[in-house]
């Protein structure tokens, strides 16, 4: 009789810890696949944006002007400034996104600029120490609806008109500004838009 109680617990037991592995087990494999799970961004190359921003602005030349210039091309998007002085200025820059910035990459950069991408790669800022040359950054959006950009010189808001964007020159009307990508082909402000399709255009 108690080697038959014994048989019955070693039964119970035994199923009892089948089943508590099989929930350990369980509880393991969701954790993977909610950590695995895939970004809800499928791009998988550059964003296409409007007309207007395309093509590298002329006169990007330390020695006559002095400027933050951006541009989108084949190679995505590229920032750049300069002034024509060997003394010290400072440019500065914070870009947004709900996208994500991917492929980002400085351009002769000195010991003390600084440029951060942030982990969620919603962000990009940066801090050139600028003595007449050229300083940048080259980067590639994915899922990206719009970017928000904001220009600092010296540690005050870039005039509008020392923005130059695109082979045609144009200017933001304000600073920050926002540029959303296609089918929408704007540039908004938080106090003005400028739509090179529906509006009157002042760039």
């Amino acid at each position: 009789m108690q080697s038959m109680k014994n048989r019955r617990l070693a039964v119970v037991s035994v199923v009892g810890g089948a089943l508590i592995a099989g929930s350990l087990v369980v509880a393991t494999g969701a954790a993977v696949a909610t950590a695995a799970k895939p970004s809800s961004c499928s791009q998988v190359t550059d964003d296409h944006w409007p007309g207007w921003v395309q093509g590298r602005p002329d006169g990007i030349d330390p020695h006559t002007t002095a400027a933050t210039y951006m541009w989108h091309d084949g190679d995505g998007w590229h920032i750049r400034v300069t002034h024509h002085s060997t003394n010290r200025r400072t440019f500065s820059g914070q870009l947004l996104t709900s996208g994500e910035f991917a492929k980002v990459s400085a351009v002769h950069l000195e010991k003390s600029d600084q440029f951060q991408v942030s982990k969620d790669h919603h962000s990009i800022t940066f801090l050139f120490k600028n003595y007449g040359k050229i300083d940048g950054v080259n980067f590639h959006t994915h899922c990206a609806p719009s970017i928000k950009f904001a220009f600092q010189s010296d540690g005050k808001t870039t005039p509008t008109n020392h923005i130059v964007i695109g082979k045609h020159g144009a200017h933001p009307q304000n600073n920050p500004f926002t540029v959303n990508r296609h089918p929408a082909a704007t540039t908004t402000t938080s106090s003005s838009t400028t739509t090179s399709s529906t509006t009157t255009t002042t760039m």
